[in-house]
């Protein structure tokens, strides 16, 4: 992902943002290098087995090196609440970790969407933008059961019966679609939950209809299938 030595990376998008963050701070861990995760507005409740330390933004606290620490702001009985991204650019220029990685979006599990004109809630100062979508939902009807955000949706793709490739790669080339407020930060796309041959052929698909500079993950359960 052309890494610097500092790297505040946003997640966005539809379809296993969760699951990428994860994956991104565990990749960190690997490298010995610590991470801060969190987010920018509400994520579902993380379980402990998934990061090593709760961080409270004491000053006191020693970062240790190939740990994840993971930090909200409060959480409810289904959320983790988040902070502002002020916030994560003041730490972040601070240096207080070297790689902060944040879910900057909400989908309510669908694996497509468009954003809100106030989404997603990413700090000026991310060097890395991550979109994600989920392939689960092409050839489906274009409702609420299969995206997020339909009267957004719509604004962009018209209003088709199906969600098709096409659809998918409307809302990746848009300026208020999968990329929308990443900055200047270097663009990356995971195409999520290419489980089956018929996936991968629509992964491939919408990938030629793309017209965003963008490097492009093809993922099933957590691993890599294809790079673009």
């Amino acid at each position: 992902m052309s890494l610097n030595d500092k790297n505040m990376i946003a997640v966005q998008g539809a379809g296993g943002k969760t699951s990428s963050v994860f994956l991104l701070a565990n990749e960190f861990k690997s490298m010995n290098e610590a991470s801060l995760v969190s987010t920018t507005t509400k994520m579902g409740i993380v379980s402990k087995d998934r990061f090593d330390y709760l961080y409270t933004f004491n000053e006191k606290t020693k970062i240790v090196d190939g740990k994840i620490y993971f930090a909200s702001k409060s959480r409810t009985g289904t959320k983790e609440i988040g902070f502002e991204p002020e916030f994560f650019d003041k730490i972040f220029l601070d240096g207080l970790f070297s790689n902060i990685i944040l879910e900057t979006d909400g989908a309510k599990t669908r694996p497509i969407k468009a954003p809100r004109e106030d989404e997603p809630v990413n700090p000026v100062n991310i060097t890395h933008c991550v979109g994600v979508m989920g392939l689960d939902s092409v050839n489906k009807p274009f409702d609420e059961r299969f995206c997020h955000r339909v009267d957004f949706m719509e604004k962009i793709i018209g209003n088709p019966k199906i969600l098709t490739t096409k659809s998918y790669a409307e809302i990746i080339n848009s300026n208020c679609g999968l990329f929308k407020n990443s900055y200047h930060a270097k663009k990356f796309l995971i195409l999520n939950k290419a489980d089956t041959q018929q996936d991968i052929e629509n992964a491939m698909d919408i990938i030629d209809k793309i017209d965003v500079d963008v490097k492009i993950f093809v993922m099933s359960f957590g691993k890599i299938i294809k790079i673009y």
